[in-house]
């Protein structure tokens, strides 16, 4: 699955693109180091990245944005982006995640919404220890569902490493998923993906998450 990566003036201006970003657009480098942002974005999108501009903040929380990019035959393909500030000298580190075996990205709020649970786990691990924070379940919808949301392959010893939990225990409670109908019927040791009933109902709570009051350090 597709990700890339590139960096840039804090006015937008691309230094640098590695090759993912570079296949993203479609273009050779020569067309896109030296271009503006504004240059190969869809101009339906020109205004939530000038707003993303001006919030980036030198050492802040990575900001998250969906926005489509143009690529040279006019078409448009959208990714997700986690892009930071830093300075000495002040530069925009950013990260693409996109498809394009036409699967849609999830709306970038359950994104975020999905990233702030994983952050919560992450700080209940390190605050509490691996064994005071087991919820197999919860990480495992929420491993594959942000895989998906990022364009990557997620198998079975990702996701066992990503739960905490031995790859017997999480292939256990993924073919528990698959009677369900939340997960595709396919070996979990190539690839595991959601379908489309398990995507409305991860999607469904997501929405919960981010839509409550002051929440921030939910659980799943």
């Amino acid at each position: 699955m597709p990700a890339g990566h590139c960096v840039s003036s804090v006015e937008g201006v691309i230094l640098n693109a590695d090759q993912g970003f570079l296949d993203l657009l479609q273009r050779p480098a020569d067309e896109v180091i030296g271009a503006s942002y504004r240059q190969v974005t869809d101009a339906r999108d020109l205004d939530r990245s000038a707003d993303m501009l001006a919030a980036l903040q030198n050492d802040a929380a990575p900001v998250r944005l969906q926005k489509r990019y143009l690529r040279p035959d006019g078409s448009s393909v959208a990714a997700n982006l986690l892009v930071t500030r830093f300075d000495n000298p002040d530069r925009l580190i950013s990260t693409l995640f996109w498809h394009e075996n036409g699967r849609p990205l999830p709306p970038a709020r359950l994104w975020e919404a999905a990233l702030r649970i994983r952050y919560v786990h992450d700080a209940r691990v390190a605050l509490f220890g691996a064994d005071l924070s087991s919820d197999p379940i919860g990480s495992l919808l929420i491993g594959i569902y942000l895989a998906e949301a990022e364009g990557r392959v997620i198998r079975l010893v990702d996701i066992a490493t990503y739960a905490n939990s031995p790859a017997s225990v999480s292939e256990r409670w993924i073919k528990v998923l698959q009677q369900r109908g939340v997960l595709e019927e396919q070996d979990a040791k190539i690839e595991i993906r959601l379908t489309q009933l398990g995507l409305n109902k991860v999607e469904a709570i997501l929405a919960t998450v981010y839509e409550a009051p002051g929440s921030t350090a939910m659980t799943f």
